[in-house]
């Protein structure tokens, strides 16, 4: 479980450990009951929930990593760190780099010149929803918000699964699945810190930032500290003019750090609950699962030795989903003029192959035979700037350096989505509610961007709905945009911004030799178009068009089947359960 540590003992720490962070990770399996229901989950060093990493702004982090998974890949990305200069360590698989082949090493080397909240996870086959992810906490000394609070706390907030990802995914892409509907997996439980039932210690009158990340697959949430005052001071890694609100609403992957100012007097001398809560709105009722634990506790404990009141409930706050109402400390002006629009539409459906697909302008994301970087890095440079080699199914834009920006998505769906960006934060410039009857999709206004527009890196966009974002092209290097509800991305909602390809060749960006070799172990070709051919860049025969109908995730060793298997029952996943892990 994840704690806090007194500020004055983290700038000390800063002096003695600012430079470089190494950290030696054995990607495993264990055994895990965090609701008390057993099930293998995918630790590190043995240990499950995988570690925070805590740094200093300005610091090099190295990961080395060994996977002992035994029979599935794995792949991390640093979600929310922009990996400037060093493209080749944003982790997603297929896309950066190979998947690391069980049995194989991988080396991360970067520097963090951010401050803030942010958090890693396997980025491949929807690996994260059997637990491989964690927070990341950059400390910076030169905060402006530093003199507000004493001490920090990690707070992770997180749906929770007792059937393992490759189950799940298998059944969630088949077409049976999609003849009885499509409906994704819906969780079990929700989590804190990986666990229920967590107590946090406080002293009266004390100031305490919570760093709260939702590291969820699927389930947006709201967080309701009982009688306290929360005041907002960071989204997604971004300073912000410090806000007093009742609730903070994360969708999967959202950030903030909200201070959290202690009782005092004797109304400090007894306990108070904190209560997360999954948005039930975005589950289909067929399939929710018996017996779902959909809130779960922690307190704030100013005497242990006094009772650990039971949540008192608590209504939503439509008003808490509303980010645009936070101003960054920056007060960074909207960019502009825009030379560089950009208009997405969403769809989900039916595929040519009866699965449930989801698209973008009616692409839907398949991974090509060569990561997008590689492909990007050998392109001959006449060629490197054609979007036709990284493969039509990667969906592949390319955006000119320095250009602004200007990509509006169009929500024909019925359900929300949180989308995120790779190796950016953005400015919403602006953002429709829900259409009516959530599916007839609204006009994109004409929004008038507001004066400091408010960045992150994750945006929930409305069924029916639609967002405006900007960022400027200034990070070269292959950048994913996708949602980041972990079932749409297997599905396929995702588009690659290929971010000035000419200045990213003139890196000369170092592949270190353990990256290669776990290519080589897996037969995946470093060089090429999408379809692995160096001889005719243009000739994309044998490219990926198709997603696999047997998709198992990162799974690589699957156990044979029973020709005869039967779909799990419509209202309870778990018998879809297999003996997928080694332990």
């Amino acid at each position: 479980m994840y704690s806090f540590k007194p500020l004055a003992v983290l700038q000390l720490a800063a002096l003695a450990w600012a430079g470089t962070v190494t950290y030696d990770w054995n990607i495993g399996w264990v055994k895990a009951a965090p609701d008390g229901v057993s099930r293998p989950v995918i630790g590190i060093n043995g240990r499950w929930p995988c570690p925070p990493i805590e740094i200093n702004v300005g610091d090099r982090v190295i990961v080395n990593i060994k996977n002992n998974l035994g029979n599935e890949t794995t792949a991390i990305h640093w979600h929310g760190l922009f990996q400037k200069g060093s493209n080749q360590m944003d982790g997603p698989a297929m896309v950066t780099q190979c998947p690391i082949a069980p049995g194989n090493s991988f080396t991360h080397n970067f520097v963090v010149d951010q401050p803030g909240t942010f958090w890693y996870h396997a980025h491949v086959g929807g690996q994260y929803i059997d637990g491989l992810r964690g927070p990341i906490i950059v400390h910076d000394r030169r905060s402006p918000h530093v003199s507000l609070y004493d001490d920090e706390i990690t707070m992770t907030v997180s749906d929770w699964y007792h059937d393992q990802a490759p189950n799940l995914i298998n059944y969630f892409q088949s077409p049976l699945n999609m003849q009885r509907g499509g409906s994704e997996p819906v969780p079990n439980a929700t989590l804190i810190n990986e666990a229920q039932n967590v107590k946090f210690n406080i002293r009266p009158g004390g100031r305490y930032l919570f760093h709260i990340i939702n590291m969820g697959a699927f389930a947006a949430q709201y967080v309701n500290f009982e009688e306290h005052e929360l005041w907002v001071v960071e989204i997604d890694g971004v300073y912000t003019v410090p806000k007093k609100v009742n609730q903070v609403f994360l969708t999967a992957a959202q950030r903030y750090s909200v201070v959290v100012i202690g009782k005092k007097g004797n109304d400090a001398k007894k306990n108070f609950a904190i209560t997360t809560s999954m948005n039930l709105d975005m589950f289909d009722p067929g399939v929710i699962p018996p017996g779902l634990n959909n809130n779960a506790t922690a307190w704030l404990v100013y005497d242990n030795s006094k009772p650990f009141p039971p949540s008192q409930g608590f209504a939503y706050d439509p008003a808490a989903q509303d980010d645009t109402v936070f101003t960054p400390f920056d007060q960074q002006p909207a960019l502009g003029p825009v030379t560089h629009p950009i208009t997405l539409t969403l769809a989900i459906g039916p595929g040519s192959q009866g699965q449930n697909r989801a698209s973008f302008n009616g692409i839907s994301y398949v991974p090509q035979k060569v990561p997008t970087l590689y492909t990007a890095l050998s392109a001959p440079a006449d060629k490197v700037a054609n979007p036709l080699i990284y493969g039509v199914n990667s969906n592949a834009m390319i955006l000119p350096y320095g250009a602004i920006v200007e990509l509006t998505v169009i929500n024909t769906d019925g359900g929300p989505h949180p989308f995120h960006l790779h190796s950016h934060n953005f400015q919403v410039i602006g953002r429709s509610g829900p259409s009516l009857d959530e599916s007839t999709p609204l006009p994109v206004a004409a929004y008038a961007p507001p004066k400091a527009p408010m960045r992150r890196d994750v945006v929930i966009v409305y069924a029916g709905g639609n967002v405006v974002l900007r960022w400027k092209v200034d990070n070269p290097g292959v950048t994913l945009f996708h949602c980041h509800i972990e079932w749409h991305v297997e599905a396929g909602l995702t588009a690659t911004f290929i971010e000035a390809p000419k200045e990213l060749q003139a890196q000369n960006l170092k592949i270190p030799e353990n990256h290669l070799e776990t290519c080589k172990a897996l037969n995946i070709s470093t060089k090429g178009n999408a379809a692995g051919n160096t001889n005719d860049w243009l000739d994309l025969t044998g490219a990926f068009t198709e997603p696999p109908l047997d998709n198992w995730g990162a799974l690589i060793e699957v156990i044979k089947q029973d020709p005869h298997r039967r779909k799990p029952h419509s209202r309870d996943w778990s018998r879809a359960r297999r003996a997928l892990a080694y332990v």
